[in-house]
């Protein structure tokens, strides 16, 4: 493995050096004074770009190449504290707050020599409000509240919302531009042609951002060239690749012989020992990435229905030991959460939202009062029921569903919480769920329909061990468990109307305060009903070659500058 990952690298650097990003000192495509230009910088990572269809994706690591080849109108700042320009280059506020106007940076172009323009912003933005329910669903959030997007003028977009959104400027940070003269043909059959269209089959890559990708590998290597018609400042590096490795160790060894130039993510067990390698730096930083218990919590699920019940999975939650997942698995880079929200979101969590309590003794008492008998084998059985989803009784049996793509020994965790399980009398095997798209789709069911009556999906799968990768506003964590997000961001299949409206009236609140009173209420609806079992809140340690000097981690996925802004030392 690790060998055909170290030829891997290298031929990549050969590519690029062979068409002419040799990576000299001169010649660099930014130009400023007193910057060391060109260069090619390799980031390994554990993850992957699942798609290059910003309506289809899931991996975290698909974000980061979205914020690189498709434009934003703003984005978050560094710290992710404030949000700051981008396509646009100032905007206003109407005096009713229901119009915000983005006037935008002249002279853009599409990696294919077309115009950059409003009618772009105006077409994506009207496109995502037309099958927001639908095939659109995945950048809905983006658009809250949105009605319609003129463009008066190809440097002058007018965002047209139903009331004032108190979080406008938030969401629209995630709102990806797309080319209309590339996409609009694949609005076909009710936007469904949207969401499976495949443009990493099309390259290179139609870009408006910084930078074009020119060889994309779901599983492999994705390299990104300059793009000569981006209108901001010009990337220092000749170019960048994504290296994914399946083998966290031979990443750490690529890094450590100077084969690639940074991780995004360094495995846990290894920190220690990377940040005695004299070359590198340890980067550390507040990360959103939340490791949680999902609970399929569909009011329509067909089977073992008694993990619907609050109460029965807060008492199995009691029986986790997660200051031992803590140690053992995050080797104590990490830190016990309680919220969806994590620990990014600051004192948009509730105060009454706090970690799980470890108590078996007084979950096992909790199991025994609701009717949960052990047999003689030790295991728990649920009773009979009667009505609409009678149940036979049976035992407490249930499979966990693990993916392979997490950033951390999932199995490992998974021995941890079946521990912690057997000592409640319920046994759990462990399933596999492959990468992150089959994982989805294990939980979301064959048949995932959310219009039906009632909807159909989220009808296999009990429990699943993820994770979260939490952005600074909640609005997006908040909305992850929406009946909106059935079979898109959806993970439990929970349907509440009373959370429903509440999520879409919070997003209304102009008044912070008031706001977070409503988004604390919210946070506490998911807690108290458990949804998840939120675990630990990783801490964000990447690391990189000191010859690289720029290298802001927490900007990854969020601001275009994380690469425009990279150069040699």
């Amino acid at each position: 493995m690790s060998a055909r990952r170290l030829l891997g690298v290298a031929t990549v650097l050969a590519v690029l050096v062979a068409a002419g990003c040799g990576g000299s000192s001169t010649g660099g495509t930014g130009g400023t004074s007193g910057v060391k230009e060109g260069g090619i910088f390799t980031e390994g990572t554990t993850n992957y770009i699942d798609t290059l269809n910003p309506f289809n994706y899931i991996e975290a690591q698909s974000v980061t190449a979205y914020q690189e080849v498709y434009p934003t109108l703003i984005q978050y700042g560094p710290g992710l504290k404030d949000i700051v320009p981008s396509y646009a280059k100032s905007w206003d506020t109407s005096s009713d707050g229901k119009t915000i106007t983005f006037h935008l940076y002249p002279g853009g172009k599409w990696s294919d020599g077309k115009p950059l323009s409003s009618a772009d912003v105006a077409w994506t933005a009207n496109t995502i409000i037309k099958y927001q329910s639908g095939p659109t669903a995945v950048l809905a959030s983006a658009v809250q509240h949105v009605k319609s997007v003129d463009a008066p003028d190809p440097n002058t977009a007018v965002f047209h919302y139903s009331a004032p959104t108190g979080n406008a400027m938030a969401l629209l940070a995630g709102l990806y531009i797309l080319p209309q003269h590339i996409w609009q043909q694949y609005d076909t059959n009710s936007g469904k042609g949207l969401k499976t269209f495949l443009p990493e089959n099309s390259l290179p890559l139609v870009s408006g951002g910084p930078f074009t990708i020119t060889q994309y590998q779901k599983k492999g290597t994705t390299v990104f060239k300059p793009n000569s018609g981006w209108f901001g400042p010009k990337p220092h590096i000749d170019a960048f690749a994504l290296v994914y490795y399946t083998n966290a160790d031979s990443m750490i060894a690529d890094l450590q012989s100077g084969q690639i130039s940074a991780v995004d993510q360094v495995p846990f067990t290894a920190v220690n020992a990377v940040k005695k390698v004299s070359a590198v730096n340890v980067d550390t930083y507040p990360s959103g990435e939340i490791v949680n218990i999902t609970w399929n919590s569909n009011p329509y699920k067909p089977q073992n229905r008694e993990l619907l019940d609050p109460k029965v999975k807060k008492a199995l939650s009691m029986c986790v030991d997660v200051s031992q997942i803590k140690s053992v698995v995050f080797n104590g880079y990490a830190e016990p959460e309680g919220s969806l929200l994590g620990s990014i979101g600051g004192d948009w969590r509730s105060p009454n939202v706090k970690p799980v309590t470890f108590d078996c003794s007084a979950a096992n008492q909790t199991l025994d009062q609701l009717g949960y008998k052990k047999g003689a084998d030790g295991i728990r059985v649920a009773p009979a029921t009667t009505g609409q989803y009678a149940q036979a009784a049976h035992k407490m049996e249930y499979q966990i569903m693990v993916p392979t793509s997490v950033d951390f020994n999932g199995d490992r965790e998974f021995s941890i919480i079946q521990e912690g399980l057997a000592n409640a009398g319920v046994k759990v095997t462990e399933q596999s769920g492959g990468d992150s798209t089959a994982a989805y789709a294990i939980e979301t069911g064959d048949k995932c329909d959310p219009s039906t009556n009632p909807p159909t999906g989220y009808d296999k799968f009990d429990i699943a061990l993820w994770d979260w990768v939490a952005p600074p506003d909640p609005d997006f964590q908040l909305s992850v468990v929406t009946k909106g997000q059935w079979c898109s961001w959806s993970d439990t299949g929970w349907i509440n109307d009373a959370y429903d409206a509440d999520y879409a009236k919070q997003g209304t609140l102009v008044n912070e305060s008031q706001r977070k009173d409503l988004v604390h209420k919210m946070d506490e609806t998911i807690y108290n009903n458990w949804l998840y079992t939120q675990l630990l809140n990783e801490e964000g340690i990447a690391a990189h070659d000191k010859k690289w000097t720029g290298f802001d981690p927490q900007l990854q996925g969020y601001n275009y500058s994380f690469f425009t802004d990279l150069h040699q030392s």
